[in-house]
């Protein structure tokens, strides 16, 4: 399940792009992925939706009910682990889900149990920064998403 933040509270600056931008963001990145891995993934706005500010605790609250005999794992990247003790209610958090860490290659090992994958070493702030910067993204996200930023000039993009 992915669950794009809504109003992300531990950021000092407030996203510029909106919570519905990430939902289909999320929507067009998840579209671009092989059908036998779509069957695999939902997608929620269940954060977006919400006012105020958005935590996890509350999240998997208002999962739970739905999904009654399921227990949960949040996945989260080394950026996200390292800052998990500032999170809201972050010991309540850890006896409702298992956490899970992708590491990232060069980031310091995290407190959680961890899987290192082949993957890309990006994170959001990273391509935000490059776009900013012009430089190129077309590497680090699909081009549907590449194009969602652009036609809405997010992150200063052209």
């Amino acid at each position: 399940m992915v669950v794009p933040a809504g109003d992300p509270y531990l950021r000092e600056v407030k996203p510029e792009a909106t919570g519905f931008d990430r939902v289909e963001m999320c929507t067009l990145a998840l579209d671009d992925l092989p059908d036998a891995l779509q069957e695999k993934v939902v997608l929620t706005d269940l954060e977006v939706r919400r006012q105020g500010p958005t935590y996890t605790i509350d999240t998997i609250s208002q999962l739970k009910p739905f999904f009654p005999k399921d227990s949960f794992t949040l996945i989260l990247g080394s950026d996200a682990a390292a800052g998990f003790k500032n999170w809201h209610r972050a010991d309540s958090l850890r006896k409702e889900v298992e956490i899970l860490v992708v590491r990232r290659p060069g980031e310091d090992k995290s407190e959680f149990p961890e899987v290192e994958i082949d993957a890309l070493d990006i994170s959001a702030t990273k391509i935000r920064e490059v776009i900013e910067s012009g430089g190129d993204v077309s590497q680090l996200v699909s081009d549907s998403v590449l194009t969602y930023i652009k036609e809405r000039g997010l992150y200063g993009s052209k």
